[in-house]
């Protein structure tokens, strides 16, 4: 079987499927909420920065609901946010900002609807201040789907206590396990990945940053694709993601971490246009250009979800022309602490990117979904390649310790470090 045909018949990307995989319709799953809170499916805490973190949660039709938090792990003192009303047009959630906390501090918060008891109390650590010598750690991977629940790695990135999760991509599989077409069905994608033990318990001690990839709507979908606005309306329904008031829609951000980290995710899917050689568009691309060259973290953490080298032409290989301006600009500007992240491919590695200038990339995954068994590991580019096992990454940066270097673990979903490297800014 030649390997287009393979691919065509694996229903992947290069991707070994473990086994036969029970069908699952597109109907609407109903999931209620706690009778005695109103609450359902947990909360995320996401984009936190320095003074401000948002928390998404989800109640029962017709709630009004709000947020206490403080800095007591029992909440014996807190504040409150306003009561609002959850959103029907946002499968009856809402998203509320927390503004005015305190850096680098552990802060706790609970839901509560309306006339009904308080939900359970989930907590977050707030970023240190951009010229704070803060150690900070944070876990990375992507690619989770559905019929491959639970996804008990994420037990192991509890465990790993991060200050952050960074979500990859592939939050959910839109085009597997029956396919969503309208609102309703992709919510409902949504709600089944969120309903989730090992998740929410995870997402219930640290906050997560997010990004979309292709799977959010269909497989390797282009910017046209008649389901891409309804995708990103239920990827931002279901994910706190900061946003500019005068671009809703807009996916890619950054935040600092301290002296050590600077966070860059961008969003390499809603922007291409293949007649352009573009995977980010013009306007994304010069925030980019301007964030690295004026960025004065020791690192700078560049999240792409699909990998910088390798992967053919749905990933950066399908634009070189862009791939190499980006490098050459690192280059030329003598930008130092780069270091690409991604997701998608559905394995672990640490790629040395050709005409990079000792630039790595640094790829995990899946967390729940096929491993890759087509790939060819033996590839000069790769300094590192496993395709065994659902795993992350972990990048700790200790100023205090050594302020030029990150150390990359990859763990496994076991908690097993199968990995280590030090990385030198």
């Amino acid at each position: 079987m030649n390997r287009r045909k393979f691919l065509k018949v694996m229903g992947g990307a290069g991707i070994a499927m473990p086994g036969l995989l029970g069908a699952s319709s597109c109907s609407p799953q109903i999931f209620n909420p706690d009778p005695s809170t109103g609450l359902s499916l947990g909360y995320i805490s996401g984009d936190v920065g320095s003074d401000s973190a948002l928390v998404w949660l989800k109640a029962q039709a017709g709630s009004r609901v709000a947020l206490q938090y403080g800095r007591a792990p029992g909440l014996a003192q807190f504040q409150a946010t306003p009561l609002r009303g959850v959103d029907p047009g946002a499968d009856h959630s809402t998203i509320i900002s927390l503004d005015g906390l305190e850096p680098a501090t552990r802060y706790y918060y609970r839901g509560m609807v309306e006339g009904q008891a308080a939900g359970p109390v989930a907590s977050f650590v707030t970023a240190p201040r951009p010229d704070e010598n803060a150690p900070v750690t944070f876990c990375f991977s992507g690619d989770t789907r559905q019929s491959y629940k639970p996804f008990t790695v994420m037990n192991a990135v509890r465990a790993q206590r991060p200050d952050f999760f960074l979500h990859l991509g592939d939050t959910i599989y839109a085009d597997r396990n029956g396919t969503a077409q309208t609102l309703p069905e992709f919510w409902d994608k949504y709600r089944i990945n969120r309903d989730d033990a090992a998740s929410q318990s995870c997402f219930a001690e640290t906050s997560v940053y997010v990004v979309w990839d292709d799977h959010e709507v269909a497989d390797d979908y282009l910017p046209g694709h008649p389901l891409a606005s309804i995708g990103r309306k239920a990827f931002l329904d279901y994910w706190p993601i900061r946003r500019p008031a005068s671009e809703p829609e807009q996916i890619y951000r950054a935040v600092r971490w301290g002296r050590a980290v600077d966070l860059i995710v961008l969003d390499p899917r809603q922007y291409r246009a293949a007649d352009r050689s573009t995977m980010l568009g013009q306007r994304q691309k010069e925030w980019f250009f301007d964030r690295l060259a004026n960025s004065g973290a020791t690192f700078k953490f560049v999240a792409t979800t699909v990998p910088i080298a390798g992967g053919g032409s749905d990933r950066w290989d399908g634009y070189p022309k862009e791939r190499d301006e980006i490098l050459r600009y690192i280059r030329e500007k003598k930008i130092s602490g780069v270091v690409f992240m991604s997701a998608d491919l559905h394995y672990a590695a640490v790629t040395k990117i050709p005409n990079g200038n000792g630039l790595l990339d640094i790829t995990a995954g899946p967390l729940a979904a096929p491993l890759n068994r087509v790939t060819n590991s033996a590839n000069r580019r790769y300094e590192f390649f496993l395709a065994e096992n659902f795993n992350f990454a972990k990048i700790t940066v200790d100023p205090k310790v050594k302020g030029n270097e990150a150390l990359l673990e990859f763990i496994d979903q076991d908690n097993r470090v199968f990995y280590t490297r030090k990385i030198r800014a």
